[in-house]
């Protein structure tokens, strides 16, 4: 008997059995316990990536804006364009260096936009020029100035905020050496100056060292963290910025393939099941009436035999029709909602089929990417699986929905190229969302879709 159950809660994402590929939202992890070791590591880490920073920066800057500049002004002779050539390699030389720093020190991925191809057939001088029209090397160039300048303001800044804290300790240490060494008439310091004599003052200068040093101590950890930030957000917005319009543009072509490829097989095998099927019984059926009108009149007994044989290949045509259909998404999916679209399904459905869906608002794509995935594994399942149950869980886990069917039959199903889990796959590929299919010999198939409500 085909159920359907409406749960009051969705169960947490990843609780349960989950596929390796479902990501686990509620996922947490513990935090780290404050640590000297952590904290004097992340300071010293930042000391030397920005003292190194400086350092590159001061030839970088001299080096590439020099080239640029001079390129710049020699264009009108072409030896410029060169030259301009000459200085955009060199400034993306530099970004390399500071990804490997900033990985190594910092411990931030920056990952490298993809150079712009010079265009098919493109002659020498073609190719030499197209890093000049490369988007990428002029936020190379970019960064190289803007980097420069902030390492000559954070280097200093973290320096002396860490001499600061090292004189919570280093001051009063300092300072009682030097009574004992210099001469009472040089040891004159701050408390003199406010009015405080003979060991008074010693004590106030003291005091007002360890206040100071303790401001600097407490500081320099929010300090370090606001000028790391700093540093990674310049880097990423204008050395790895790109790489995600890549990326996402990547995502966006690859998806529109799979959505063409899908569609084309889905037409050119509807197109084969009707052909072989429903059209095939209802030129028959046409056939059939025919010799019905031909006999009526002399042999009217022969006629009903042949109206009932027409009557059963209608039916026949019908049911062809309607398995066909199933892969289109219904009027009550549109009229009635997810729920009750996969609820009809489960109702036809030669294996019992129970699901599991609650009222969940999403996108109308999404809802018929969930229908078709449903509507395809059930026939699967009828054909190949031989399950005797069926569970079908719908739920959403932050911006992606999850469908997630189960049966416990025989198991061993593999995405073969050509094969329906190939097609079922590449029809979410084409809402940008991702397929996986366990399947053990033996021990049932999981087929699992997850599909980005945002694409």
């Amino acid at each position: 008997m085909n159920t359907m159950t409406m749960p009051r809660s969705v169960e947490a994402p990843g609780a349960g059995a989950s596929g390796p590929d479902v990501p686990r939202s509620t996922e947490t992890h513990a935090p780290q316990r404050w640590s000297v070791g952590r904290w004097a590591s992340r300071i010293g880490r930042f000391l030397a990536y920005s003292f190194i920073a400086l350092l590159l920066g001061t030839v970088g800057f001299s080096l590439v804006i020099s080239l640029l500049a001079a390129g710049a002004g020699t264009a009108i002779i072409w030896i410029g364009l060169a030259i301009l050539v000459l200085g955009v390699v060199a400034a993306r030389g530099f970004t390399m260096a500071e990804r490997a720093i900033q990985s190594g020190l910092l411990g931030t991925e920056l990952p490298t936009p993809a150079a712009k191809p010079a265009p098919a057939g493109a002659g020498r001088m073609r190719r030499l020029l197209t890093p000049l029209t490369d988007p990428q090397s002029w936020l190379d160039a970019l960064w190289i100035l803007v980097n420069f300048l902030l390492a000559l303001v954070t280097f200093p800044l973290a320096l002396a905020w860490t001499l600061g804290a090292i004189a919570t300790v280093g001051g009063p240490i300092s300072t009682l050496i030097l009574e004992q060494v210099l001469p009472d008439s040089t040891g004159n310091g701050l408390a003199e100056l406010l009015g405080f004599t003979g060991r008074n003052a010693l004590t106030v200068d003291i005091g007002l060292q360890m206040l100071c040093g303790l401001f600097f101590l407490l500081t320099v950890g929010p300090l370090v963290r606001g000028l790391t930030a700093a540093h990674q957000a310049v880097a990423r917005g204008l050395l790895s910025s790109r790489y995600e319009e890549q990326q996402q543009l990547l995502r966006t072509q690859e998806s529109r393939a799979a959505g063409r490829t899908a569609e084309s097989t889905a037409l050119r095998r509807l197109e084969r099941d009707l052909h072989d099927g429903p059209q095939q019984r209802l030129v028959r059926a046409s056939m059939d009436l025919a010799r019905v009108e031909a006999l009526s009149v002399n042999d009217p007994e022969r006629a009903q035999a042949v109206l009932r044989e027409t009557r059963e290949q209608l039916g026949l045509t019908l049911d062809d029709l309607r398995r066909l259909s199933r892969g289109i998404a219904p009027p009550v999916l549109v009229d009635r909602g997810l729920a009750a679209a996969l609820t009809e399904l489960a109702a036809i459905s030669p294996i019992p089929t129970s699901i599991e869906c609650p009222q969940l608002d999403l996108p109308d794509h999404v809802d018929i990417g969930i229908y078709y995935v449903v509507s395809e594994a059930l026939t699967n399942a009828a054909k190949h699986s031989e399950a005797d149950s069926v569970h079908v869980e719908i739920t959403r886990i932050g911006d992606d929905a999850r469908v997630r069917i189960e049966d416990d039959g025989r198991g061993g199903a593999e995405m073969r190229t050509g094969g329906g889990l190939a097609g079922l796959a590449g029809r979410v590929a084409s809402l940008e969302g991702r397929l996986t299919v366990h399947s053990p010999e033996g021990a049932g198939t999981r087929i699992e879709a997850v599909i980005p409500c945002g694409s």
